[in-house]
């Protein structure tokens, strides 16, 4: 593992600077950036004065991880959290007791790991049955197919929005992110900022692109952070993406872009035991 570390931080000590082709999603760089939730996997970095104008955060994929929902919460007494994951429920969580219980017996697992899976599930309990959490064990798709699928328009029908209303909202689901972008497009006057991670692109390059140029008829990306849980690719853009975007009214044009990822005492590396990962854009 230490000779990995030294690997690739050498690797992004040698880190290329990105071709032309993605000078498009050059962020801004508003002052009023700052990060929610924990500083490894699971923190974002987000637009302050517009989670200060929204109390809903509806977030599509929480995991085992929630510091970013709870931050939320915490910063006024009004917000509220709608959170929908289908891959962590009670059931989950019990299989995983039943699964340590049963390595326990066979010798192949120590009490200390069926303990903190205990812990875990009873802060899950506790997290998801507080005042202004609404939790539903459910998939984000395009088409309802099974019973545990949910689409964008039903999403939309739990929060009974005023015409005005905006929510702040956080999407990592795993790859499906790619089948739902036109629908959420369809409710962005209802949405004021949106962090979310892209995956794969190193199989998906053209369709991320086409995605960047829907996103950017409505919203401004105003951050990025590769996630090094993956390697950078080839052209040295990450194959996991973590991409902040806020409504074009909130971004002036007089606003500074950043050219070069992570940024100091915002960014923190998703897995702390490795280097984060540089990105670099090209200066015109």
């Amino acid at each position: 593992m230490e000779l990995k570390k030294q690997l690739i931080g050498i690797l992004n000590k040698m880190k290329k600077i990105l071709p032309n082709d993605y000078n498009f999603i050059l962020p801004y760089s508003p002052e009023s950036l700052f990060r929610l939730g924990t500083n490894k996997d699971g923190g974002y970095v987000i637009d302050k004065k517009i989670v200060d104008r929204t109390n809903i955060l509806v977030s599509f994929g929480m995991g085992d991880e929630y510091s970013f929902e709870d931050d939320f919460l915490k910063k006024d007494m009004n917000n509220k959290v709608f959170i929908f994951d289908y891959s962590v429920s009670h059931i989950f969580y019990i299989k995983e007791i039943m699964k340590n219980i049963r390595r326990i017996l066979k010798f192949k697992k120590r009490y200390k790991e069926l303990k903190d899976v205990l812990k875990s599930y009873s802060n899950f309990k506790k997290f998801i049955n507080r005042e202004r959490v609404y939790f539903f064990p459910k998939k984000i798709t395009r088409d309802v197919i099974n019973k545990e699928d949910i689409n964008i328009s039903k999403v939309f029908e739990e929060f009974k929005l005023n015409p005005e209303q905006e929510i702040t909202l956080k999407i990592d689901i795993e790859g499906s992110e790619y089948d739902i972008i036109d629908d959420i497009l369809s409710y962005e006057k209802h949405i004021g900022q949106i962090v979310m991670e892209y995956h794969d692109i190193h199989k998906n390059k053209n369709i991320f692109f086409d995605h960047m140029r829907k996103f950017q008829k409505f919203f401004n990306i105003i951050h990025l952070h590769g996630n090094n849980y993956r390697e950078l690719n080839d052209d040295g853009f990450p194959i996991n993406i973590e991409v902040t975007f806020c409504k074009k009214k909130y971004i002036g044009v007089s606003c500074k872009k950043s050219y070069t990822f992570p940024i100091e005492k915002l960014d923190y590396p998703n897995n702390p035991k490795l280097p984060d990962l540089q990105i670099e854009f090209q200066k015109n």
